[in-house]
């Protein structure tokens, strides 16, 4: 009974799994540096050269190509060997296809080819220069998976296949990454480091001056291009090739390795989900000529902002994370690009050198073979007379031995010549091979012994590649490129905010508001309904953000050039298109947050009923398109009016009777978002807050001027010395004497020269200078700033 041999399970295990993934690694997934080529990809091109598929010749059916290979050559599955060549064969997947592939192969847009009985496949052209010197005794040769056949261990490639057209697989415990190259630049580099063996990476980067892939597009910057050849493993940013066609952003070209019909589903789905605006149609017009997706977009669209957005949310931007592990002497490693470059030289020299040596090995045995030929053409009659005395082959051929001196190789030679060959003639045809075998001879041995040579016809060979195959850089490198801010990006330019009491919203440009004397009817601010009215507006930096607060307590966040900005006398657009409103829910105040905002900003929310809320402005930040709770008033009240502070002034709050009431800021608490405040100003009964402001300490030593602007359109200027401080949650002082029909509609502080923007309710609007307007005393009713039609009136006003 033979002993039972015990082991540990965690040991055999732990073998197994390190057997299994290296067989993995060196048989399957990971690329030998010298040919650059996967055991599968070789024998694929192998079994074609078998079938005698080259690139002069006919195609075959890929069925027939999968079949050879798996029956002979690779015992896995059927469509993965076919994936394999598909893939080879592809033009936008390597540089330079080394299938010629007839029917379909499958598109950029991820389309699945044909099955492999509609297609068919050959050697393309370049796969010569993998092929060639099979026959020469170049590489070795080991028994196929049923040592039924020999297959080689590699293909004697005479160009760096792992740079050309790269490598990625994923095997176990590691993966790989090689971008495909440029061939002409490839080959000027080999050539150059052969001249200069201890060439730096900065003077072989003068050569190969990094990826070149087969779908182009653009490489930012070389730093990723240049830690991957330094160190084999870089993050290399790619960027798709683009244009604008008017209002259009054309795509001609895509990063490597992404399928077209991803980057339009992308496109879309960013722009459906409002994190790409301004996009109203992607639609792809590639054809023949080449890839083209046209990236419509909205009248008034910033294309930069648009084009800077589909870089950072879509796949027309990508990162390609370079990794060169690869198989060297049997074991996997990652390697430099001059260690990749200096791997294949050697195996090319000993390509060369083992088909240098074979071609003598051929040309001295020839050499040997015609010797033995003149040898015989000198002494005709004697050789004839010796095979004519002889019984039979065997005995004639050790006689010519014997007597001639001859070896077995020559006295087989001469038994097998015909008569006919011997003639003076042939032997001149004799001499001349002779003569040439000996030169050939020479030149081989000339190379044997000198590593010069050796060089110079590796060389040659490259030269003569590079002018059969050699074509133009098609991905564009560009320097070092510098993070662009999108808001950069972002034309600077002064918009006038309108929202509309049913929630449509435009911002048209300031410069469409022409400055006008004082008592005009003014110009069309807004198309509206019948039914709609305009209800607030703020000017606004195109640049800035808009904090908008709502009747429903919330509060939104929005980038100002966002907001429709069309003509002004358009109507706009829907805002809850572009936040998420409630139903019923409107835009009470808007507040605009310029770059002047500092660190230690307030953010003072006045309520109709009289609160004031004083919030850090950080607190807003989280504030977007979905919105959040922005303080909590009483039942029926509802934010009024809005002003940033800084913490160190006054605030004055006014109502629609014409009261002013001026405290000291200090004494509104800084509370947490959301809160109830405290009240601010005591109101007579009916009467409302309409507007507040908040001066700097600085301003207030100035003695600036306030601006009263009343419904009806009347307007005058008094100076704030004129209303003393009082505590908070007073009266305070008449500003302005009103009619009975009207009402104070805002207060604003004013310096001289600026302009103010009145809006009606029916969308009239006068632009006019604050110089313009008269300097009353508090008790006065002002001047008519603005002409109102009948049963018109102004709705809102904005420092312009």
């Amino acid at each position: 009974m033979s002993e039972v041999k015990t082991a540990f399970i965690e040991e055999e295990m732990e073998e197994s799994y390190i057997n299994y993934a290296m067989s993995v690694i060196r048989g399957r997934a990971i690329p030998d540096v010298r040919d650059g080529l996967k055991p599968a990809q070789r024998r694929i091109l192998f079994a074609l050269d078998e079938l005698g598929l080259h690139a002069d010749g006919p195609h075959k059916k890929s069925a027939r190509i999968v079949g050879e290979v798996l029956g002979k050559y690779h015992p896995h599955g059927d469509q993965a060997v076919y994936d394999t060549m598909v893939n080879m064969a592809q033009e936008f997947s390597f540089r330079y296809p080394l299938v010629d592939g007839q029917g379909n192969f499958g598109s950029i847009d991820g389309d699945s080819p044909a099955a492999m009985r509609y297609t068919e496949a050959k050697l393309a052209s370049i796969s010569d220069a993998f092929l060639d010197e099979l026959d020469e005794n170049t590489v070795d040769f080991d028994p196929n998976f049923d040592d039924s056949l020999e297959e080689p261990t590699i293909l004697p490639a005479k160009i760096p296949g792992l740079l050309l057209n790269g490598s990625w697989g994923i095997s176990v415990g590691m993966t790989t990454k090689v971008p495909p190259h440029n061939l002409t630049e490839l080959i000027e580099g080999l050539i150059y480091l052969i001249d200069n063996p201890d060439a730096s990476l900065d003077k072989l980067m003068k050569y190969i001056k990094g990826p070149d892939f087969p779908t182009g597009a653009i490489v930012l910057g070389r730093e990723g291009i240049k830690e991957a050849y330094q160190t084999g493993k870089g993050r290399i940013r790619m960027r798709a090739k683009t244009h604008l066609e008017g209002n259009n952003v054309i795509v001609t070209e895509i990063p490597y390795m992404i399928r077209k019909s991803t980057i339009i589903e992308r496109i879309a789905d960013k722009a459906k989900d409002g994190t790409i605006e301004g996009i109203t149609d992607v639609r792809d017009e590639s054809d023949r000529e080449g890839l083209r997706i046209v990236i419509k977009l909205k009248r008034g669209t910033e294309p930069k902002v648009v084009l800077n957005r589909l870089f950072k949310y879509t796949p027309l931007e990508k990162t390609y994370g370079a990794n060169s592990t690869v198989i060297i002497d049997g074991n996997p490693r990652r390697l430099s690009l001059r260690e990749i470059l200096n791997a294949f030289l050697d195996f090319r020299r000993t390509v060369v050198k083992r088909r240098t040596e074979y071609r003598l090995d051929k040309a001295e045995r020839r050499a040997h073979i015609l010797e033995g030929l003149q040898i015989a053409l000198d002494n005709t009659d004697r050789v004839i007379k010796v095979i004519r005395a002889a019984e039979d082959r065997g005995e004639a051929r050790e006689d010519l031995i014997e007597k001639f001196a001859f070896s077995e190789e020559q006295a087989n030679a001469i038994l097998k010549m015909q008569l006919g060959r011997l003639t003076s003639l042939e032997r001149e045809k004799v001499d001349a091979e002779l003569e040439e075998k000996r030169e050939y001879i020479s030149k081989y041995r000339a190379i044997l012994s000198s590593t010069l040579k050796l060089n110079e016809i590796i060389k040659e060979e490259l030269r003569g590649i590079k002018e059969e195959h050699g074509d133009d850089r098609r991905t564009l490198i560009t320097e070092k490129v510098e993070e662009v801010d999108a808001e950069k990006l972002i034309p600077d330019h002064r918009v006038v905010v309108q929202i509309t009491e049913n929630g449509f919203v435009n911002a048209p440009r300031r410069r469409s508001y022409k400055t006008q004397n004082r008592g005009g009817k003014g110009v069309i601010c807004m198309n509206l309904d019948e039914d709609d009215r305009v209800f607030v507006a703020e000017s606004s930096n195109s640049r800035n953000d808009l904090l908008l607060f709502s009747n429903e307590e919330n509060a939104y966040r929005v980038k100002t050039y966002k907001l429709p900005s069309t003509s002004r006398d358009s109507r706009g657009e829907k805002l809850n298109r572009m936040l998420d409103l409630q139903p019923g829910e409107k835009i009470a105040s808007l507040l605009n947050v310029g770059d002047e905002v500092v660190e230690d900003s307030y953010c003072l929310l006045a309520t109709k009923g009289g609160f004031v809320v004083k919030n850090s402005l950080s607190d807003f930040d989280s504030a977007h398109i979905s919105g959040i709770n922005s303080m909590r008033v009483e039942s029926g009240d509802v934010v009024s009016a809005s002003t940033i502070s800084y913490g160190r002034g006054e605030v004055l709050m006014a109502s629609r009777g014409g009261q002013v009431i001026r405290f000291e800021e200090e004494k509104i608490r800084s509370t947490g978002r959301p809160s109830k405040g405290v009240r601010g100003m005591d109101l007579a009964p009916g009467d409302q807050v309409i507007g507040m402001a908040s001066i700097s300490k600085e301003v207030i030593e100035k003695d600036p001027l306030l601006l009263f602007i009343t419904e009806t359109g009347n307007g005058k200027k008094v100076p704030l010395s004129e209303f003393k401080k009082q505590g908070r949650a007073g009266r305070g002082n008449l500003g302005i004497k009103l009619k009975d029909d009207d009402g104070l509609l805002a207060i604003k502080l004013m310096v001289s020269g600026e302009e103010i923007l009145l809006c009606s309710e029916r969308g009239k609007a006068v632009r006019l200078s604050i110089d313009d307007v008269s300097q009353f005393q508090r008790y006065a009713k002002g001047v008519n700033l603005m002409s109102l039609d009948e049963f018109d009136r102004v709705a809102t006003t904005t420092v312009i």
